[in-house]
């Protein structure tokens, strides 16, 4: 029987990376040392926010390619919620099927489905994006990390090349409580136990298998009210499509720099393809509505990113050095994940992703 090589890529979905250490953190903190990580933390793709960066992370692209610009995607001009679409561009799923690679994929965001295009995968949970009745949910709805873990054992693990997973509930966390502070640290120890649980499940083929471990965005507070700009837009008369995220906000339509500054709240921009422009804020403001929420993300202060490279096979002591002397882009990990999977390096054209949801 051939022993396949396997890849575990997990989100741990807003966790701080700043947070490893022996005592809060072991499962973290062992793989540090047995790998490496990036001290200084890793490097979004804006909106930091958590759909556009998923995208990224299985398509390799920013948002002007696979265009999931915040949870909408604008593929065919129109904003629709991203998990309905899927990137625009080819994802690891399509390509693991293409090459008769075996994919798994599993979530506590159930949206990530669709917004990953993980229904290609050869298992993937939840089924289409949906999260059975009985499944434990978070505080803002979403699969608690133990319904996670449950989605996974119900797999079939054997032979699988790709493993994608997230795991929801310190995102969860720091929405509700803040940036930092006593709740945010107890789920991140139990997050971190849950990512040893995971784990445990993959020990016995440890000397084939590369562990890679991110987080897709960082928090900041926000205690300064929020901003309507899609409102202002409006009532301006500007032919400009607002579209909020959190601490940030997307613009699109033909417009200036000096023309998005002049309006309210907006502190800097950052032009992130043709006709879309991202706009944030003074630290602590929100745009579009004042969700009641203590910390929210999307804007530039918010694009650190978790970064472990750990595991038995050659690979990661590669990866581990890499991503030690240099902070990862989130970018750049499909095509690490190609390269381990002998999917191609990225540089060829690759077909429109085919996740998208009819």
């Amino acid at each position: 029987m051939v022993k396949r090589d396997t890849i575990l890529f997990g989100v741990l979905d807003a966790f701080p990376h700043d947070q490893i250490n022996a005592e809060n953190t072991p499962t973290l903190w062992s793989l540090a040392q047995e790998g490496g990580w990036a001290p200084g933390g890793g490097r979004a793709i804006l909106a930091a926010s958590t759909y556009p960066n998923h995208a990224t992370f299985v398509t390799g692209d920013d948002p002007s390619r696979h265009l999931i610009y915040t949870n909408r995607s604008w593929a065919g001009g129109e904003p629709r919620p991203a998990e309905e679409v899927g990137p625009a561009t080819s994802t690891l799923f399509d390509e693991c099927r293409a090459a008769g690679r075996k994919s798994l994929a599993f979530f506590g965001d159930q949206n990530l489905v669709g917004v990953c295009g993980a229904e290609k995968a050869d298992e993937h949970w939840p089924p289409r994006g949906v999260l059975p009745d009985d499944a434990a949910k978070g505080a803002l709805g979403y699969g608690a990390d133990r319904a996670v873990i449950e989605g996974l054992d119900g797999m079939d693990l054997a032979d699988a090349e790709l493993v994608f997973f997230q795991l929801d509930e310190v995102d969860t966390a720091r929405h509700l409580h803040g940036p930092h502070g006593d709740e945010v640290l107890e789920q991140c120890r139990a997050t971190d136990a849950a990512l040893g649980e995971v784990l445990e499940r993959f020990r016995s083929r440890w000397e084939r298998t590369l562990l890679i471990v991110v987080s897709d965005h960082d928090h900041e507070a926000v205690d300064r009210g929020a901003v309507d700009l899609a409102a202002e837009v409006r009532a301006k008369g500007l032919n400009l499509r607002v579209d909020h995220e959190g601490t940030a906000a997307l613009v699109a339509g033909e417009t200036s720099r000096s023309e998005l500054l002049a309006l309210t709240g907006v502190e800097d921009a950052a032009l992130l393809a043709p006709g879309f422009h991202l706009v944030w804020g003074p630290p602590g403001q929100q745009y579009g509505f004042d969700w009641g929420l203590a910390a929210q993300h999307g804007s530039p202060r918010t694009m650190s990113q978790l970064a472990v490279a750990a595991g038995g096979h050659p690979a990661a002591a590669k990866i581990a050095r890499e991503i030690g002397a240099a902070p990862p882009h989130a970018t750049s990990w499909a095509n690490r994940v190609r390269a381990f999977l002998d999917l191609g390096d990225g540089s060829e054209p690759r077909a429109s992703g085919s996740g998208a949801r009819s």
